[in-house]
């Protein structure tokens, strides 16, 4: 009886074209890896590139010096203006929250084409943690990235925008605005007379007083109750708010709730209305004017009427 050798060890041969394959895929493999998570990086950073302030060092861990990138916001050409760029696109919204799926990596030597699926959340910054009122867009990137003596860096970066939903960018501070991304508590919102209409319960609507009241005081009336029934109708929770410049569709009307809005108004305001005022891209303020509209010329119909 014999004992095994402690120190023998298996030893495999390969043929040497089976190596280099094996080498080959190992290293095709570890540059997808890398450059999947450059990608993620990126894309990570769009939303904490400022969470500690403004940061002009983060895009050389992401870019090359003569980066090109697109976007339908505006154009980014070489590494020293990336950072103030996305600073100041992120900073008109409060937070945002992107998504990144579907790599498609066409590796060629020391370049890869890519290819990757994003959506994206923006939260204005007079909504609350739970807002009702997203700017929500959906594409893909494309773009190349190369080998440099410190990883993989994106070289271009293209972003089709293929569909939105809600209202898009407001002005907000300047880049060099310092603030925190982190989510406020929910508060109630203070009201403000540029965009919104006080929260104040509005009375059912007179339209036979409303027709002998002046024209801007009507023209109000119709505006705080045209807010006051989306308010209802659509549920809004407490910390959203009704905004008058903002679109209709932008605020939960759609094709389908347009017609149950529509009848709650001709029933209310005893005219018709066209169902395309409540789809086109009008705001409650161009909404409350056509219904001031109606109802003249609902009321001169009257008086011929009865002058017959």
């Amino acid at each position: 009886m014999t004992s095994p050798h402690h120190g023998q060890t298996d030893t495999v041969t390969l043929p040497r074209a089976e190596l280099d394959d094996l080498r080959g895929r190992l290293r095709e493999l570890a540059d997808r890896a890398e450059i999947t998570g450059l990608v993620d990086r990126y894309v990570t950073l769009l939303d904490a590139q400022d969470a500690h302030g403004y940061d002009e060092s983060w895009p050389r861990t992401v870019f090359t010096d003569d980066c090109r990138l697109e976007f339908p916001v505006g154009t980014v050409r070489g590494l020293d203006t990336a950072a103030a760029f996305h600073f100041d696109r992120k900073s008109r919204f409060a937070r945002t929250h992107h998504l990144a799926s579907n790599y498609g990596i066409a590796l060629d030597g020391d370049t890869a084409r890519v290819r990757v699926h994003i959506l994206a959340s923006h939260v204005h910054h007079d909504d609350g943690p739970d807002p009702g009122g997203r700017f929500d867009i959906g594409g893909y990137s494309e773009g190349e990235t190369v080998r440099t003596p410190d990883g993989w860096r994106i070289s271009r970066w293209r972003f089709h925008l293929v569909w939105s939903d809600g209202a898009g960018p407001r002005p907000g501070p300047a880049p060099t605005a310092l603030r925190s991304s982190q989510p406020r508590p929910r508060t109630a919102p203070t009201p403000r007379k540029d965009d919104t209409v006080s929260p104040t319960p509005v009375p059912a609507p007179d339209p036979g007083s409303w027709r002998t009241a002046t024209g801007e005081e009507r023209l109000r009336a119709v505006e705080a109750f045209v807010c006051r029934t989306l308010e209802t109708y659509l549920d809004v929770p407490p910390a959203h708010r009704i905004h008058r410049d903002r679109p209709l569709y932008a605020q939960g009307i759609d094709s389908l709730t347009a017609l149950a809005f529509q009848r709650r108004l001709e029933n209310a305001l005893r005219i018709p209305v066209p169902t395309h005022h409540l789809l086109r891209e009008q705001s409650v303020s161009e909404l409350a004017a056509t219904l001031d509209d109606l109802l003249t010329h609902a009321g001169r119909g009257q008086a011929a009427t009865a002058s017959v």
